[in-house]
């Protein structure tokens, strides 16, 4: 459970959080180059839409099982992977590092999302991604799913809408990127949006939002989001509702996309792919068509209110979280908060070995004294202009007023940071960002995410020496900082015995 609500409530050693504190990439210009078709199509892979062969060879084919297979083996060319940046002439980024593994990873992340959408057109967000890997002027809807297969990329082809920005995503053999990147740029470029298809997508959103409200931990992340900024950009819910059902058709869809789907505002991303291969098909991709123009637009900035949201469910226990305001990006504050969570941790009455943050303060201080608490973790969200710090916990219903006394006593002991305690915080903030490194999903996430709001990148070595740098006078500004904005509340399951909005504010002075 302790797992499952970090990633629920934004809990997560993201890179992407002190982007504004790193220098600016340097992108290659890339010009459009037009090609002769027929040379293009020679460079492809083997590929037969109807039957799936071998793309290469088997050396083993007819080989006894007393032929050695170890024999002779040629030596990899391994080199270290590098992170390379380019820019068409559209206005499109690209980035890849290239670790050499077997499957690439794409995204291609377009700067749109819940927060961008307005009165008219609540839930448009959703709706566009539910429409992701349909037909296109290309392809139909039979026609993308089959290839998808036939390449082993069905089950990782995802498109998903968050508050600022809609991902399509791929996981693929690295020999078919070719094939893989046209067929993710004609979503954006040219989707058809059928009636009958997006007729077919209605039902999908009764399914995610099925899903919202069977899962607590991020159920109670959206509330949370609507108490703090309500009723404005980062309060809008990524999910559509049911009262959005009548305008999901194809003219609202497609408003949308051309509102905000210019190449501008779009970053496209691999791992484990050479960069030059990457920008060569995404170059080729938009080539020939006349992209969707650049709007000018007056992006209106999120506005914390703080407030208070509580919804009766099916689960028998109580979950509650208590939000602060954080920094966003391009503020000093993003380190200094990161390693304020690294300090309040997290704990689980069903985990104690190692890395499970048994020897962190919101495990000592209320996991390990309180029997009636399941699990209770820190958590921090950034966006582009504002963020959400807070504390989560889930408890015995009836025991609910007890754990949120413990909840506000924890972030009001905040500007309290020993030594030894920031010490601890900046070696495991930096264990995380390494191993996040490794992982191609959370690099690529990183990478798409830092170059799409802030337009930089900075690697896990840069951010280290940040972290090093960060004081326990900075710990203690940030921390009061934060406490001086109005709180949020979000509960959600059995809520009887939640404390009012004001005797929770009153806890934190």
């Amino acid at each position: 459970m302790l797992s499952t609500c970090r990633r629920a409530l934004g809990q997560r050693a993201s890179l992407r959080r002190w982007a504004a504190q790193v220098p600016a990439v340097t992108f290659n210009e890339v010009k459009f180059v037009k090609e002769d078709v027929e040379k293009v199509m020679m460079e492809l892979p083997d590929y037969n839409f109807y039957e799936f062969k071998e793309s290469t060879p088997n050396p083993y084919q007819g080989s006894t099982l007393d032929r050695s297979i170890l024999l002779d083996p040629v030596e990899p060319a391994l080199v270290p992977p590098k992170f390379e940046f380019s820019k068409l002439e559209n206005g499109i980024k690209i980035a890849s590092v290239d670790k050499q593994g077997l499957t690439a990873r794409l995204g291609l992340y377009v700067h749109a999302g819940s927060r961008f959408e307005t009165p008219g057109n609540l839930g448009v967000a959703h709706m566009a991604a539910l429409m992701g890997y349909r037909s296109t002027a290309h392809l139909s809807h039979l026609r993308t799913v089959k290839t998808l297969e036939q390449m082993g990329a069905d089950q990782a082809s995802v498109c998903k809408a968050g508050r600022e920005e809609i991902l399509y995503q791929v996981e693929v053999q690295r020999e078919f990127v070719p094939y893989v990147v046209p067929l993710m740029v004609g979503n954006v470029l040219f989707p058809r949006l059928l009636p009958w298809e997006v007729k077919s997508a209605h039902g999908d959103v009764k399914t995610d939002k099925e899903a919202l409200t069977g899962n607590p931990d991020s159920m109670v992340s959206d509330l949370l989001h609507k108490a703090a900024y309500c009723n404005n950009t980062l309060g809008l819910s990524p999910l559509a509702s049911t009262r959005s059902m009548s305008y999901f058709t194809p003219e609202t869809i497609r408003s949308y996309l051309l509102d905000n789907f210019a190449p501008e505002r779009m970053v496209f991303v691999g791992v484990n792919v050479a960069h030059s291969e990457l920008t060569k098909w995404v170059m080729r991709s938009f080539a020939d068509y006349n992209a969707i123009p650049m709007k000018k637009r007056e992006d209106v900035k999120a506005t914390y209110t703080g407030g208070d949201v509580r919804m009766e469910g099916a689960s028998p226990y109580c979950h509650l979280a208590l939000g602060l305001e954080s920094s966003g990006f391009g503020q000093a504050e993003l380190a200094p908060t990161a390693l304020i969570q690294e300090i309040l941790g997290g704990g689980s009455a069903l985990y104690s070995g190692v890395g499970s943050g048994v020897t962190s303060r919101l495990s000592t201080q209320i996991v390990k004294q309180s029997p009636y608490v399941e699990s209770c973790t820190a958590f921090n969200t950034s966006y582009s202009d504002s963020g959400l710090f807070g504390v989560y916990g889930v408890c015995q219903a009836e025991k609910a007023g007890d754990m949120a006394k413990a909840m506000a006593g924890a972030l009001k002991g905040l500007p309290t940071v020993s030594k030894e305690e920031l010490a601890k915080a900046k070696a495991m903030l930096k264990g995380k960002i390494f191993r996040q490194a490794d992982n191609d999903k959370e690099l690529m996430a990183d990478m798409g995410q830092q170059l799409l709001l802030t337009g930089k990148y900075g690697s896990a070595a840069e951010f280290a020496k940040i972290i090093d740098a960060v004081t326990e006078a900075e710990v203690a500004s940030c921390a009061k900082k934060m406490l001086g904005s109005k709180l949020s509340v979000a509960a959600f399951g059995d809520v009887h015995a939640v404390p009012s909005y004001f005797t929770l504010e009153a806890a934190l002075k």
